[in-house]
């Protein structure tokens, strides 16, 4: 089941692809095979669309996540990682400093967490995480555009990105950048 899952990904990465396509982003050629360089329409910024795997024996996933290709965010030492609030319907995202950062990284963090218009812009979206590269790059897990294997019973599905959601991951990380200018 391991063996066909990169397949499995490679055409799951192709069909993501074709959905930001659709919104007049266009795919650099040659990227590596679980990844593809999105150069932004107009004044939109370029994206990264990846294909990372999770798992091992028993089963895993090949998570789609998309970023930024360059940093929107100030730096930080260690990064950041964000969660949900809220246990039936999300109240917003709270950012955290991950261990070892400086004080400037918790105020970073802090600032993001109270961005109500970057926590609305989080709250379409259907992550199942949230990072923030060392380098102020924001990075977005989607549930969706995945393929997820499982050795016992044997299954490798994958999973379509659902309808607005593109549109809805885009909307995130531009608002990510705005978040940036509020910070200043």
């Amino acid at each position: 089941m391991r063996r066909l899952s990169p397949r499995r990904a490679a055409a799951a990465l192709a069909s993501d692809r074709e959905e930001f396509e659709r919104l007049g982003y266009r795919a650099d050629d040659g990227d590596a095979p679980y990844s593809v360089a999105l150069a932004g329409p107009g004044q939109r910024r370029d994206l990264v669309l990846r294909l990372v795997p999770e798992g091992r024996i028993f089963g895993g996933n090949w998570g789609l996540v998309l970023s930024t290709a360059e940093p929107v965010l100030p730096p930080t030492v260690g990064g950041l990682s964000a969660r949900g609030r809220g246990i039936v319907k999300m109240q917003g995202v709270r950012f955290r400093a991950r261990r070892g950062g400086r004080e400037s990284d918790s105020r970073v963090a802090a600032a993001l967490s109270a961005d109500s218009e970057l926590g609305e812009a989080l709250g379409r979206v259907h992550f199942e995480r949230i990072t923030v590269d060392p380098d102020g790059r924001p990075a977005i897990r989607h549930l969706g555009g995945s393929v997820v294997w499982v050795l016992f019973p044997p299954v490798v599905r994958a999973t379509p990105l659902p309808d607005g959601q593109p549109e809805a991951l885009v909307a995130a990380l531009e608002e990510f950048a705005r978040a940036a200018e509020r910070l200043a």
